[in-house]
């Protein structure tokens, strides 16, 4: 088991996908009761082997990971001692040639986050994190084991937050769609792919311009969420740690949004018993409208006390009406544009299916039958006897695959559907000829 606070996996450091599986490896050799750090030693083959890398490779790539790991700097904040402790992960590690074996000693800095934890830390099977191969998808991992421990399936992170807590360094990934593409997107995939649970994400924007300025992360739930942090003691106070501004209500039937409409009025400075009470008596398009309005007036002081008044005695505002008239129309667009690309993706499983069934059903039609195909489709297309020049047609020719398909009986879109569990609505089916 790799236990560990839950300090450490909000701390800020950045490590490569084969140190970060090192030190979880160590982390993994600490005793419940061990009260100071040991020598933690292995074979350099062993440790080779359990990460992936090749026996000629081995002592190169060890050295040099070990040589990173002594240098790496990791920076995490104690809001009870208002410290903020910068220092390595390790203070020494010893090769000896002759036994083949290689030693790691933590750093003694690390002991509060590391022995004899009785609260506010997470815990999962080493196994778990040594399967993955990037390595963001560690960090967003142990992310998601961390707050569901916490029973938080949400959290906002500023990007200045999130770039300290990952190590990117400030002129990293200027443009976020950079960051999209090759942190948070391929964290998420490979999350999902290798423990079928993941997180979605969404940008939080500011201003009229859209800026934006943070991110929400939505973890999957599992069962595990009900045991990991506080196991066999308990369930334990949230930790004394500096909270993401604007979280919103961690509450899974709730729709995203009214997530994202609680998370703005609790950033405006409302309580969250008043922004539920909100939630409950005002409808969406409302607090939208009002919640716009009151950006517009960055000059008043007390915005929570303006959005009040203002959702209360409906102040309106033309230019708000007709923004928000956009708004509803450009998400309205996005929706089905959105629609369209996931009928896109699963037309895409029906064609390989149906494809799939083809090229089985070609396979078993005896050859007579083949021939007179052949002879039909030649006859009915004379220009192929010329562009074949003697070659013989199969399923492979594309042409003559279309030809083909026509002909046999392969599975409709309502068998795939079924197949597969699914239904389409009235409107994706109108869609689908779109997609």
């Amino acid at each position: 088991m790799v236990v560990q606070s839950n300090r450490l996996i909000e701390a800020r450091y950045r490590l490569t996908v084969e140190e970060q599986k090192i030190i979880k490896i160590l982390i993994s050799q600490i005793h419940r009761d061990d009260t100071d750090f040991q020598v933690y030693t292995f074979r350099v083959t062993e440790l080779g082997d359990i990460l992936g890398i090749t026996h000629k490779q081995q002592y190169a790539v060890l050295n040099r990971v070990t040589d990173r790991l002594l240098t790496r700097i990791l920076k995490f904040y104690n809001p009870e001692t208002k410290e903020l402790l910068k220092t390595t992960w390790l203070s020494s590690a010893r090769y000896k040639e002759k036994q083949g074996t290689i030693s790691f000693r933590f750093d003694p800095e690390l002991k509060p986050l590391l022995l004899q934890l009785k609260s506010y830390f997470t815990r999962y099977e080493l196994e778990q994190v040594m399967q993955f191969k990037g390595q963001y998808a560690i960090r967003f991992f142990e992310f998601r084991k961390s707050f569901l421990g916490r029973g938080k399936n949400e959290v906002v992170f500023s990007l200045g937050e999130l770039w300290e807590v990952l190590g990117l360094e400030e002129d990293e990934y200027e443009i976020f769609r950079n960051f999209k593409n090759r942190v948070l997107e391929p964290a998420r995939l490979e999350l999902l792919e290798k423990t079928g649970k993941s997180f979605t994400w969404e940008p939080v924007k500011q201003g009229r311009g859209g800026k934006i300025v943070g991110v929400r992360l939505v973890f999957d739930s599992d069962d595990e969420a009900l045991t990991t942090g506080a196991a066999e003691l308990g369930s334990a106070p949230e930790e004394a740690m500096a909270e993401p501004p604007g979280e919103a209500m961690p509450v899974d039937t709730e729709s995203e949004e009214r997530r994202a409409a609680f998370a703005e009025l609790v950033r405006l400075g409302l309580a969250e018993k008043a922004a539920r009470a909100i939630l409950d008596r005002y409808d969406l398009d409302r607090i939208r409208q009002k919640l716009a309005l009151t950006a517009q007036h960055k000059e008043v002081k007390n915005q929570a006390g303006f959005f009040i008044q203002a959702i209360q005695d409906d102040w309106l505002d033309p230019e708000i009406e007709q923004t928000q008239r956009q708004t509803e129309k450009r998400r309205r667009r996005e929706g089905v544009e959105g629609r369209q690309r996931e009928l896109r993706r699963l037309k895409e499983r029906f064609m390989a299916c149906k494809l799939a069934a083809a090229r089985e059903q070609y396979q078993e039609t005896p050859e007579t039958v083949i021939q007179q195909w052949r002879d039909t489709f030649t006859q009915a297309q004379p220009v192929w006897k010329s562009l074949l020049r003697g070659k013989k047609l199969d399923f492979e020719h594309a042409a003559f695959r279309a030809f083909v398909m026509e002909r046999l009986p392969l599975p409709t879109l309502d068998d795939f559907l079924a197949r597969e569990n699914l239904r389409l609505s009235d409107e994706d089916r109108a869609l689908w000829n779109a997609a």
